[in-house]
């Protein structure tokens, strides 16, 4: 399922970078430099998965009921401009090989909407980085468009006649 040099995610574990395998054993290295080794067989027991043949980045992000008129036509529309111009700005964009953002479902305290973006494997070891730059960017639009982001909210129900 790999070769040396690939990056791989194993159960969910920080990304690492295949540096040697055998019938015996394989070793990877993670970002900052912890190794671990495993032997052949326990390692393709954890069903790893290898990014340097293509990856997908799921972010989930809720906005408020305020939006409800245009969370599925012009929210995802300007969310998805602003993330891709925002992976140009930081050189992803030729290794962007799709983006889409879509509703998802109405939750209990907000609108939820979904960023699926799918990159070269090149870009495997910056997978955190991006993740994490797709929740920023979504925020900073959120901000350029004076969008809420609403907080878990919790409605008490006080029976007529009780003392508060």
């Amino acid at each position: 399922p790999c070769k040396k040099g690939d990056w791989v995610a194993i159960d969910g574990k920080p990304f690492a970078k295949v540096v040697s395998l055998s019938h015996e054993q394989v070793e990877v290295v993670e970002l900052g430099g912890r190794r671990t080794v495993y032997r052949t067989a326990d390692f393709l027991g954890k069903s790893p998965a290898n990014l340097s043949r293509n990856f997908n980045i799921r972010v989930v992000f809720g906005l408020s009921y305020d939006l409800q008129a245009s969370i599925t036509t012009t929210v995802p529309e300007t969310l998805r401009a602003f993330i891709q111009n925002k992976l140009e700005e930081h050189d992803y964009g030729e290794d962007c090989l799709s983006l889409s953002v879509d509703f998802l479902q109405a939750g209990a305290s907000s609108l939820d909407v979904v960023i699926l973006a799918d990159f070269k494997g090149e870009q495997a070891p910056a997978y955190r980085r991006i993740e994490r730059s797709l929740a920023k960017w979504t925020v900073e639009c959120c901000n350029a468009n004076n969008w809420e982001i609403p907080f878990p909210q919790l409605t008490v129900h006080v029976p007529s006649g009780a003392h508060t």
